[in-house]
């Protein structure tokens, strides 16, 4: 049970009970401690936690399905039985980016953040083509082969770090779960972890 996340869904103060339970039931399943949170849950789980949310199987699936508009999150429902579910402060309460100097560019590579992707995927600005790249390997890689994802001329020619998290949020959608958006890929190419 995931006691971060309970409290995290005791913060959004969500007035609707039957959305409450729901979200907290998926919050004592839920894995994570920082500031993204989820789960997978099949489709053949859902009846024990409607039981224990006080609902039906099918109207459980309805508050899931309906959850996103009581507070931002991903809920995603495949056809194979799969409910992907992603949700937490970066999805509520982004942190605010700092500022990235055209001096710390050029003081060399940058670290990318990224949970998942943060042992060896590096940023930074090529003064030899004028723009800003990416290279990033999934923490899994070797990190002696080539990046998993180039954001490199002539692909991309990326001249503002905006512009570098959406080519980074668009190139990284086959390989997560869930799409990040780009302000949270912003987030991880500028705020150091706490």
């Amino acid at each position: 049970m995931s006691q971060h996340a309970i409290a995290y869904v005791h913060s959004r103060n969500i007035a609707d009970e039957k959305a409450r339970r729901v979200f907290l039931a998926v919050a004592e399943q839920s894995k994570g401690e920082g500031d993204i949170l989820g789960l997978n849950l099949w489709d053949a789980d859902i009846p024990a936690l409607a039981q224990r949310a006080g609902l039906g199987p099918d109207e459980f699936r309805r508050q899931l399905r309906t959850l996103k508009q009581h507070v931002r999150m991903d809920v995603l429902e495949h056809s194979d039985g799969l409910w992907e579910i992603v949700y937490g402060p970066t999805y509520t309460q982004p942190p605010r980016p700092r500022p990235v100097t055209p001096g710390a560019l050029r003081a060399g590579p940058q670290a990318f953040w990224m949970p998942g992707w943060d042992h060896y995927s590096t940023w930074g600005y090529d003064e030899g083509l004028d723009c800003l790249y990416a290279q990033l390997f999934a923490n899994q890689d070797d990190r002696d082969a080539a990046p998993r994802i180039w954001i490199t001329p002539p692909g991309y020619q990326v001249r503002t770090v905006d512009e570098l998290a959406a080519a980074i949020a668009e190139a990284l959608t086959p390989y997560v779960p869930v799409p990040v958006p780009a302000e949270v890929i912003k987030s991880w190419l500028t705020t150091p972890p706490r």
